[in-house]
């Protein structure tokens, strides 16, 4: 499994079942100077972490892929999805979407739209997590603090930090750095792209993999 970070809440996965590949993207975001979508990719699978599709660049994703923006369990190309929302915590308001996605024997959590504490519910229904993938830098979703209290109600083996402030974008965000503050303890390691096995996977320490934006 190949991991990318796109931009914002937008990540890439390149998986294969077997013979079969498939492409997970998240989240397109708007076209800015400093940061644009990536238009030759044709993803399988594009997941909305908020149910209020308007949000996100639809149009600038290429090819047909299937769209999930609702809760349920969804399935393409041996790529299992559980998109899992707490209504009663979002009542009246934008209603964020978590996701749990199962994949080459590992479990991976996304919570790029999720602005506010996990509920018991949505704890429980990710159940045991391998990899991580959090916003950490505010705005629109959580921040630092946030995002540290999550990862550690979720326990996973490995963290990504998504959402965060890079040179020339128009949103003012924090930084891993502070997210890394954040946790007291980050054992972190940068790279371009975040290529993993289950046999890959930390027995004990918790790893941070800052994963640049490709």
């Amino acid at each position: 499994m190949q991991i990318y970070w796109q931009g914002y809440s937008s990540i890439r996965i390149e998986t294969k079942q077997g013979e079969e590949p498939c492409m997970l993207m998240t989240d397109p975001f708007q076209n800015e100077a400093a940061m644009r979508l990536p238009r030759a990719l044709e993803p399988e699978l594009l997941l909305l972490s908020n149910q209020d599709t308007k949000l996100f660049n639809i149009d600038g994703v290429a090819g047909s892929p299937f769209i999930v923006s609702d809760p349920g369990e969804y399935e393409v190309h041996g790529v299992f999805v559980y998109g899992i929302q707490d209504p009663a915590a979002d009542e009246g308001k934008k209603r964020p979407i978590i996701y749990r996605i199962e994949a080459e024997d590992m479990s991976i959590a996304f919570l790029g739209g999720l602005n506010r504490a996990l509920t018991n519910d949505e704890i429980e229904h990710l159940g045991n997590i391998d990899i991580l993938i959090i916003p950490v830098g505010g705005g629109d979703a959580l921040d630092a603090k946030a995002a540290s209290k999550a990862m550690s109600q979720i326990e996973p083996r490995v963290v990504v930090p998504i959402n965060y402030q890079i040179p020339g974008i128009k949103t003012d965000l924090g930084t891993v750095d502070q997210f890394c503050n954040a946790l007291g303890v980050c054992k972190r390691e940068n790279v371009n792209k975040l290529k993993i096995t289950k046999k890959d996977l930390p027995v004990e320490d918790v790893i941070v993999m800052v994963v640049e934006r490709t």
